[in-house]
């Protein structure tokens, strides 16, 4: 009752701005529960705004996964106005709802390329690490999707060739107990670093500071990687990347330019990617400087902002037409 009532009351102050800006559009972070409240004011009024809807892939993936639900997100993409999508991934899933292809813009999200730069130092990380060989680095929540359990089977299977490695884990999360037991039963608890929650600022010298970095992330029942923003950080930092080739990911890293992809579910398929790309130095930095070329030529939030922005008017001049 209180979320409902939560919903009328944001749909009542739709309305009450749509009287003083009649060109006005709402913008939703998802279809559930936002885009709810967006669609409740416009089928209650006819002077409510019309809305644009966000789709990030797991967020949609999950709610179809139950009948109400499903109804309500479908509701929801079919009468919005626009469904921005963050991959093509994504956008097929609103496809496959019903909804008008002129109506799915797709806007790949962006990275900060004056913030993660090839030039950050990251010698304090690594010494931090106490890492006297390569290193490997994730960053994100500990999901099973992640794939941290498949690079710490990896890990093992590698790490006689390549001494004093070390594989950094950046990120809090309900897999932690399982992972660190997993390390320990494999024999390379030393060489797995735990870092949990870190902060947003220390992130830069977190990329500078690693060789590789990824997440062979795979699907887990609906729950899937929409795209991964931490891919492009890593590009802008000028780090090859291996991701899984699942969801959005192949978006985010351009196989064979900018990174690797591979199952997510096999270590030894992994293992031999991690071996392609620490002993080869020349192939890590020719793909760290494409990620680079790539972010800033097309991979920026300024870019994002800009499409965005250009979408929008769009949307208004549609108003006035």
């Amino acid at each position: 009752m209180a979320e409902l009532a939560q919903i009328g009351s944001v749909a009542r102050q739709i309305r009450q701005e749509r009287r003083q800006a009649c060109r006005a559009f709402v913008h939703t972070a998802r279809p559930l529960p936002e885009g709810l409240t967006a669609l409740a004011a416009q089928m209650s009024s006819w002077r409510a705004a019309p809305y644009v809807t966000w789709v990030h892939g797991e967020d949609l993936a999950v709610a179809l996964t139950s009948r109400e639900h499903g109804w309500l997100a479908k509701q929801v993409c079919r009468r919005a106005s626009s469904v921005l999508c963050n991959s093509r991934f994504s956008a097929n899933i609103v496809g496959s709802l019903g909804v008008a292809a002129q109506r799915i813009k797709v806007v790949h999200p962006g990275v900060d390329a004056d913030r993660f730069r090839p030039d950050v130092d990251g010698s304090a990380e690594r010494a931090a690490f106490g890492a006297a060989g390569p290193v490997l680095l994730s960053v994100g929540r500990l999901q099973r999707r992640k794939g941290h359990d498949t690079t710490i089977r990896a890990v093992a299977r590698v790490i006689a060739e390549f001494p004093g490695l070390r594989y950094v884990i950046a990120g809090g999360g309900a897999e932690g107990p399982r992972l660190r037991q997993m390390a320990a039963e494999l024999g390379v608890e030393s060489a797995v670093v735990f870092l949990g929650e870190v902060q947003d600022d220390r992130l830069p010298a977190l990329y500078a500071a690693c060789d590789v970095f990824l997440m062979p992330t795979r699907r887990e029942g609906p729950d899937v990687e929409g795209f991964g923003i931490v891919y492009l950080e890593a590009a802008a930092s000028g780090r090859a990347s291996i991701g899984g080739r699942n969801g959005g990911v192949p978006e985010a890293i351009e196989e064979g330019r900018s990174g690797l992809l591979v199952s997510g579910t096999d270590a030894e398929e992994l293992a031999a990617a991690i071996r392609q790309l620490l002993t080869s130095a020349s192939l890590r930095a020719q793909m760290g400087a494409a990620g680079r070329e790539r972010v800033c030529q097309g991979l920026t939030w300024d870019h994002a902002a800009r499409q965005v922005g250009e979408i929008h008017r769009g949307l208004c001049e549609s108003l006035v037409n």
